[in-house]
């Protein structure tokens, strides 16, 4: 997975959509259940790795046997099926849900675009500090920027409505 390039979109047999991009060498924007974190992941053996999401840590041990995953972590071991999975790269101009809300309860530090502008998908928009953290918050998909809904200092709650492209 190639820095910044398109994510990666897999299904589960039990029908939840993850979605992974690679920001930089170790670090992952990694989508789960409408929720967007931010993930840094370091090898420490084998099969193990170092996982620091926000502001909490953990170790997990991740193996694959044909298309499923085994992973354990936190004492608990979770099997993901991707068999039946759909995978996708996608990056194409209208994928992507044109509605771009808040992941989580923060403030606006920075607006990168104006309403009107032409962006492209994965581009840079906002910058909301939450939990102690500075989030890039990316165009879903390429388009015109319809309507913007938030200014620097603002404070936004997680599911706020903050652009539209179009």
């Amino acid at each position: 997975m190639a820095d910044g390039g398109p994510p990666s979109r897999f299904t589960t047999a039990a029908g939840e959509t993850v979605e992974v991009a690679r920001v930089a060498a170790g670090r992952y924007r990694v989508t789960l259940g409408g929720r967007t974190h931010l993930v840094r992941a370091r090898r420490t053996g084998p099969t193990g790795w170092r996982l620091d999401v926000g502001p909490y840590a953990a170790d997990a041990d991740v193996t694959a046997a044909g298309d499923t995953y085994t992973v354990a972590i936190g004492g608990r071991t979770h099997r993901i099926p991707l068999a039946a999975a759909r995978r996708s790269r996608s990056g194409a101009a209208g994928e992507g849900d044109p509605e771009l809300r808040a992941a989580m309860p923060g403030k606006v530090v920075a607006v990168l675009v104006r309403q009107g502008d032409t962006v492209a998908r994965d581009q840079h928009l906002l910058v909301i500090e939450a939990m102690k953290m500075e989030n890039d918050v990316l165009a879903p998909r390429a388009g015109v920027v319809e309507k913007l809904r938030v200014r620097p200092g603002q404070a936004v709650e997680s599911g706020e409505l903050l652009a539209v492209i179009g």
